[in-house]
């Protein structure tokens, strides 16, 4: 008989069982649901005073009994709580049938986040001598080499003692219970079941020379394990029922289960052989790591990896706390010693501490992302992009469509203009009442505004026209402020009743920053939502990432590009409401012929019926007339040969005298009898034109309101352009474009070189319909007396020569009590006082920020104050415009000036609005402003003056120097000379000019230097 191996160190959980006290009463607290762990006592046992002392205490785990928490987010261990009564009761149903060696089951444990059931029982051990292993089953254990405890044979141990019985009874009621029910406990039951370490095992059974081979256990169950397990589960357990070995832990903290073990050792470090053979039987290990460096004064460890969650909740309540050898050399060293019959060598032993490691580390992706910038900020602008379009642009293609087709303007709803017309609202939908009277204002002043200005017509109907083609170029509206362009476009899209999307450029161009910019034209458009703040934010991660990786990250957007993006998807909505149009209008065609149809299929049965030739195909079918009825497949045609006489209308005997019916004749009834027979009616020959004309109706307006009146960030004109270019080119709409001069076309005309504009030019009122406008609106006022203009009147008026704003503002002032002259003249002042400040600016350092000089400035207006109009070559070789024309045209951008075209070039400088000529003779007339604006005028010509003859008395230097040289002789074209001709003048000639031209400049600075001491003098006075 082969002695026992000396008992490794296996230290046994403390005793915490109370007394028993009856099952059922302590199922039910509520405290134990809360709680990380509960214990439940078990029944009464009598016991002996003698049996107690030798009592051990032991326990099994029992896993998957409740699930698993995967964080305090998971709801379904409080749903499995409401079961645990249920639980419990089975188990200790089960547990109850275990007999033998006066075991006693002490309570029941619950492990709530890992969802086990502790079982803590004691047992008396049996006698050494009561159970021996015969050498034969000692060698079978030697030979698997799995665990310790596998290679020392130990009759008492609980596993080998009690498991197969806790495992039978499990069998006997349906196996243990789940909280998902028995399909599961099935499915983890067989899970668990395959626990045999490695791929094959194989032995060869010496005493009968017989050799078995099987796969994961098969054919693996050994001699006097009892009850047929296998070694591994007589050691460790198996299935859902495991011997716990160490000493149990239970807490309540925020550490939750993962398949990622940490095992410290409290000793010497434990191999990784070692440690796959402890932890293997549990469930399969997908990795290993041995342990690394850790600073002084802490814990060497390892890290394990399970394929599974389940396995590791139970390696770690069962193995926690136990000591082990640290390498299986000292396992065999130990195993020799003790059969050789001395005493073995002290083996070191390694307790083991287990805890879990999630599986990624705190901040791991924050820390991947800082580690590695050039690959992960890149792939997040990707992200983002992505999540924009599959997720956003379907929202903002909504709400642009949503914008063009009114679904939020309330007013176009039928309920809402009830309301407004009997109750008399605002157009507002505040809700606020109004006079009857002033319910017909605007319809009044538009109708007397059209009536005034014959001109409009023309333009309408040209518009008109245009939009009842298919686009193909821009239709461009041009005049100065006040020609009626916005109101000529309201009322041509009023009359279109087309979807219109009208972009007020102005409005846009106000932004100064880049999410000003995209947010104002995400207004105008309907574009939402956009996150305008993420421009700035995106630069500013662009600029970080510069400094980190030396290049930009790709969050940053230029806001062209930005620009382009938005109007991209802007561009999509309108095709999709041309397409929604055009989709309806078919819908209604096909419904129109398929009621075209339905009647002339009527018509054909009344013609049938008629001539008693009509048969319903059902009956036919039952009654089985004709072959092709008796087959199924249809009715057979009736020929006019078929077919009997008419009935003759109903008549008396009398012959029919003139005017009674006449009985109808074979000829005289429709032959027609089969559907080709009978026509049915065309919906019209030219079908095709209609649905072409149907398809240009459909097509929705864009209107670019205020169009590059004024700089803008970015290259914003160019962008509005190209994207109206690409509707206009694609046929997805037509565009309109308002704008004031000749010199916002420049973009148009660029985006599309190759087709010219289509423009109607406006322009302010002659004097005759100005008069009739003022005239109308003045009589049109129902409290005003006015029946007609005198000629004083009319003389006033022309001063504001047809500028329609200038026009309202007179009706204005005067219905509020303000004579003709006296209007006129304040908006004169007020233009006067405008100019002043736009032209000139406040002081001289305001007037340093203007892009042109107050001498330019003076100089156009004194001009202009004594001419209607200016040349505009002539004006650019004069001094102060020679070699500036940026002047000129900043000055046109800021209205102060007008300039006529002539075949595309230049030709006329008038002044900003007619009003402004009256506005520069009254600056003109101011003698102190005069005074002023002449002296630096002055000033700045008399300058000019000394520069110039600095620069003659520099060339007559030069010449006087070339003579004093020898002349002609020294430059070889004295007489015979060079070439043959004879002696030059040329020296004399151009020293004479420049004589005769210093002459003229000394004589030009001498009188302006006159003429700037006579305005000193005024100065002085005034």
């Amino acid at each position: 008989m082969i002695g026992p191996l000396p008992p490794l160190k296996h230290p046994l959980r403390s005793s915490r069982l109370a007394l028993a006290r009856p099952l059922l009463p302590l199922l039910r607290p509520s405290s134990s649901r809360l709680a990380s762990t509960s214990t439940i006592i078990a029944d009464d046992v009598t016991v002996t005073p003698k049996s107690e002392a030798k009592r051990k205490a032991d326990s099994f785990y029992i896993s998957n009994v409740l699930p698993i928490a995967l964080g305090k987010w998971d709801p379904r261990p409080a749903l499995a709580a409401w079961r645990e009564e249920t639980l419990l009761e089975r188990l200790h149903d089960i547990g109850s049938e275990i007999a033998g060696h006066e075991f006693r089951i002490e309570s029941w444990e619950i492990a709530r986040k890992d969802g086990g059931v502790f079982l803590h029982y004691t047992y008396v051990p049996p006698p050494p001598d009561a159970l021996e292993i015969k050498a034969e089953e000692a060698e079978d254990l030697y030979s698997l080499n799995a665990l310790p405890e596998a290679t020392t044979p130990a009759p008492d141990s609980p596993g080998r003692l009690f498991l197969p019985q806790l495992l039978e009874s499990a069998k006997k009621h349906g196996g243990f219970p789940s909280w998902a029910g028995q399909w599961w406990a099935d499915i983890e039951g067989r899970t668990q079941s395959d626990q045999v370490p490695g791929h094959r095992v194989w032995w060869n059974n010496r005493r009968t020379g017989i050799s078995k081979v099987g796969d994961d256990g098969e054919e693996a169950l050994v001699k006097g394990s009892g009850a047929g397990l296998s070694l591994i589960q007589a050691a460790a357990g198996g299935g859902r029922a495991w011997v716990v070995k160490g000493r149990q832990w239970t807490e309540d903290m925020s550490r939750f289960p993962s398949n990622r073990l940490r095992v410290e050792f409290d000793g010497p470090d434990v191999s990784q052989e070692m440690l796959y053979t402890l932890f293997r039987p549990y469930g399969r290990l997908s990795d290993i790591q041995p342990p690394t460096p850790v600073p002084a004064g802490s814990l060497r460890f390892a890290s394990l990896s399970f394929s599974r969650l389940s396995p590791a909740t139970t390696a770690i309540n069962v193995l926690h706390g136990y000591s082990t050898p640290t390498n299986t050399a000292d396992f065999t060293a130990r195993r020799a010693g003790s059969t050789g019959g001395s005493e073995a060598p002290p083996i070191p032993l390694s307790r083991l501490r287990l805890y879990y490691e999630r599986p990624l580390k705190a901040h791991a992706i924050r820390d991947w992302i800082s580690g590695h910038p050039r690959i992960a900020l890149p792939v997040i602008a990707f992200l983002i992009g992505t999540l924009s379009y599959t997720f956003f642009d379907p929202i903002r293609a909504f709400f642009v469509r949503s914008k063009l087709e009114g679904v939020w303007d309330l007013e176009q709803y039928s309920l809402i203009k009830w309301v407004k017309q009997k109750l008399g609202l605002f157009n507002s939908t505040l809700g606020f009442f109004r006079t009857s009277s002033g319910g017909s204002t605007d319809e009044e002043g538009e109708s007397v505004g059209k009536n005034a200005w014959k001109d409009r017509i023309d333009a309408e109907k040209s518009v008109e026209r245009w939009l009842s083609e298919y686009p193909s170029t821009f239709i461009t509206i041009t005049g100065p402020p006040g020609s009626g362009k916005a109101s000529l476009v309201q009322r041509v899209l009023k009359q279109q009743a087309k979807p219109a999307l009208v972009i007020d450029c102005a409005e846009i161009a106000k932004g100064k920053s880049d999410g000003q910019l995209i947010g104002a034209l995400a207004e105008q458009t309907g574009y939402w939502p956009v996150f305008s703040f993420l421009s700035s934010l995106n630069g500013l991660i662009d600029l970080a990432s510069v400094g980190l990786i030396g290049q930009k990250a790709g969050f940053s957007t230029p806001v062209d590009q930005q620009l382009r993006s938005m109007l991209e998807i802007v561009g999509g909505s309108l095709k999709d409401v041309s397409a929604h149009k055009q989709k309806a209008h078919k819908a209604a065609i096909e419904d129109e012929k398929e009621c075209r149809s339905v009647q002339a299929e009527h018509e054909r049965r009344r013609h049938l019926i008629i001539r008693g030739a009509y048969h319903d195909g059902r009956l036919d079918y039952v009654s089985g007339n004709g072959l092709i009825t008796e087959l199924g497949v249809g009715q057979e045609p009736v020929y006019e040969a078929d077919l009997g006489p008419p009935p003759p209308p109903p008549m008396d005997d009398t012959a029919p005298i003139h005017g009674e019916g006449v009985p109808p004749t074979m000829g005289s009834l429709d032959r027609g009898i089969m559907p080709a027979d009978i026509p049915i009616p065309e919906s019209s020959r030219d079908g095709d034109i209609e649905a072409e004309a149907e398809t240009i109706r459909s097509l929705p307006i864009v209107v670019l309101k205020n169009f590059a009146q004024r700089n803008a960030k970015g290259d914003l004109w160019n962008v509005l352009s190209e994207w109206g270019a690409s509707l206009v080119e694609n046929q997805v709409a037509h565009v309109i474009v308002i704008t004031e001069g000749p010199t916002a076309t420049k973009a148009l005309t660029r985006a599309l070189p190759a087709k010219p504009l289509n423009t109607v030019g406006l322009s302010d009122a002659d004097e005759a319909n100005s008069l009739d406008y003022v005239n109308d609106k003045l009589v049109s006022n129902k409290k005003d007396s006015v029946t007609g203009l005198s000629n004083d009147d009319a003389a006033q008026i022309a001063k504001l020569g047809g500028r329609m704003v200038d026009l309202e503002t007179l009706v204005y002032k005067v219905r509020t009590g303000s004579s003709i002259k006296e209007a006129v003249d304040d908006i004169v002042r007020r233009n006067v006082v405008e100019l002043r400040k736009q032209a000139f600016g406040d002081d001289a350092e305001d007037a340093k920020s203007l892009p042109w000089t107050r001498a330019q400035a003076w100089k156009i207006v004194s001009d202009l104050a004594k001419s209607d109009e200016l040349p505009y070559a002539k004006l650019l070789q004069e001094f102060p415009f020679k070699g500036s024309e940026s002047s000129l045209k900043a000055m046109e951008e800021h209205e102060l000036i007008s300039i006529a075209y002539y075949e595309g070039r230049a030709d006329k400088i008038r002044p900003g609005k007619p009003v402004f000529r009256y506005a520069f003779e009254a600056l003109v007339d101011d003698p102190v402003f005069k005074a002023t604006c002449q002296i630096e005028y002055n000033s700045a010509v008399i300058a000019k003056a000394e520069a110039d003859i600095r620069t003659y008395e520099a060339e007559l230097t030069n010449l006087q120097a070339i003579t004093a040289n020898g002349g002609d002789t020294a430059l070889g074209v004295e007489q015979g000379g060079f070439l043959g001709i004879g002696k030059s003048s040329a020296i004399r000639e151009r020293a004479r000019a420049l004589l005769e031209k210093m002459g003229k400049t000394v004589d030009k600075q001498g009188k302006l230097e006159g003429e700037n001491a006579e305005m000193m003098k005024l100065l002085g006075k005034a």
